[in-house]
């Protein structure tokens, strides 16, 4: 590792093949810009100290050129990529790997943002939530999501607030490289930029920003906080879809009061009824959401539920909006294999229901034009 010195207002230009160096920041404050062989700017970012500032191209051929300006006096750590690589013995591919799918992520992430310039207008919110956990949630949110992507490619976002410990990067099988928590810490200048390259892109056309990276961050996602980048974010994308999980905190509760729509997913089980009838007496009751908004999902999770649709339909007296059939273990089995159901097996049951709940909310949005 060899330090390498940065005055501020001078800059470091780094040609030739994507992947040559890696280089972080020590300390201090830059400007990292990317550019392709054409001279198009691919990315521009302002890394924290201890972030990665260069991000090497996969191994395609392609070039890109990076420059790193010093907005003060700054130290950069760099390391010869090849020259590492070759110290880390059997565990060199899986770095390797690892290193293209950031730089692939941060490419999709400049692409979402010049597909997300055209529209201005603010996107309306989707929450999503149950009051029982292990009731299918965060698989159904981003699987959702996914498909609402299909029709708005980079252009839908999904923000995990599941709490404490959200997995939608998991499943979608993306490296979380930032979050809500990790965004509100930087400066007033320097938020909206955080919060952009917070987000991760997914190969179906959607967006997943984390809402932590570790379970003590919980605490800090306050409303005020959680409206914040609302407010941010609802400039950039078509459709934002939050996934609450089971929370009913400050956080979620300054999501439901601005959601257009409310999706509340209900397993067919007996002790899930008394929560979700108090969950939606909450809703209706305290927090007047309408009727209207509110769009219940019956996830049949296991092959021969307690309860069937009519059951739970008489118990909480609605209409189940969408009816997700037992779907074994396809969803876990997308995740092992590196992606989504809806990629993997698009005729699963869960693959259907998040397609049909996508219609649902489309519709109840009057999007489906």
């Amino acid at each position: 590792m060899r330090d390498v010195a940065l005055a501020a207002r001078d800059t470091l230009r780094l040609g030739g093949a994507g992947g040559d160096i890696v280089v972080f920041l020590a300390s201090g404050q830059v400007e990292e810009s990317v550019t392709d062989a054409t001279g198009k700017v691919l990315l521009t970012r302002r890394p924290a100290p201890g972030d990665l500032v260069i991000l090497p191209a996969p191994r395609t051929g392609d070039r890109y050129v990076t420059n790193i300006y010093g907005l003060t006096d700054a130290v950069l750590l760099t390391l010869d990529r090849d020259g590492m690589l070759e110290g880390l013995g059997s565990d060199v591919e899986k770095v390797a790997l690892m290193l293209d799918r950031l730089w692939e992520q941060e490419l999709s992430a400049a692409a979402a943002a010049e597909a997300q310039t055209a529209s201005r207008t603010a996107a309306p919110i989707v929450a999503v939530f149950s009051a029982k956990g292990g009731a299918g949630t965060t698989t159904l949110a981003i699987n959702t999501t996914a498909a609402l992507a299909r029709k708005y490619p980079r252009q839908v976002l999904l923000i995990d607030l599941a709490a404490p410990f959200g997995h939608a990067a998991l499943f979608a099988d993306l490296i979380a490289t930032g979050s809500v928590a990790s965004a509100t810490k930087a400066s007033e200048a320097d938020f909206e930029g955080v919060l952009r390259g917070n987000i991760v892109n997914h190969k179906t056309g959607m967006g997943v920003l984390p809402g932590t990276l570790r379970p003590e961050e919980v605490d800090t996602l306050t409303g005020e906080r959680v409206g914040r980048v609302l407010d941010v974010v609802v400039a950039w994308q078509k459709l934002i879809v939050v996934d609450l999980g089971t929370s009913l905190a400050e956080a979620a509760l300054a999501v439901i009061e601005r959601a257009e729509c409310l999706v509340i997913v209900v397993p067919p089980e007996i002790a899930a009824m008394t929560d979700a009838r108090r969950s939606i007496a909450i809703f209706r009751d305290i927090m007047n959401v309408p009727d209207h908004r509110m769009e219940l999902v019956l996830n049949q999770r296991s092959p021969h539920p307690p309860l069937d649709r009519a059951a739970v339909e008489s118990i909480l007296g609605r209409k189940m909006s969408v009816v997700v059939g037992f779907d074994d273990s396809r969803p876990e089995d997308s995740t092992l294999a590196g992606g989504l159901v809806l990629q993997h097996d698009p005729n699963s049951m869960v693959s259907r229901g998040a397609s049909d709940i996508a219609r649902v909310i489309l519709t109840s949005l009057k999007l489906d034009g």
